[in-house]
């Protein structure tokens, strides 16, 4: 029995020690991967607010597209096209694959 431990006690040791470095390892690995994708997600949720707030001032900036239309009023009038369009388009089907 003594000769038994003699034997298994160091290889159980030894793949211990194996063990809890890879377990040390992985869990590192899997750490800065969720650092890695919370700070993603922090940075495109700024780029999105961004953008947002630079397409919206835009909107704000934008000249009248003609005299007395403006996007703040709000008076009842027909919708009036700018441009007529050159040709008449015929219905067509499109495939979907």
């Amino acid at each position: 029995m003594k000769n038994k431990i003699r034997f298994i006690l160091p290889r159980l040791i030894a793949l211990t020690v194996i063990v809890g470095l890879a377990s040390l390892i992985m869990g590192a690995i899997f750490k800065l991967l969720l650092v890695a994708t919370i700070l993603f997600g922090i940075g495109s949720f700024a780029m999105a607010k961004m953008r947002r707030r630079e397409m919206r001032s835009f909107k704000m900036d934008k000249a009248p597209v003609h005299s007395g239309m403006y996007s703040a009023s709000r008076t009842n009038s027909a919708i009036v096209p700018l441009h007529k369009q050159q040709r008449v388009k015929n219905a067509t089907i499109v495939p979907v694959y």
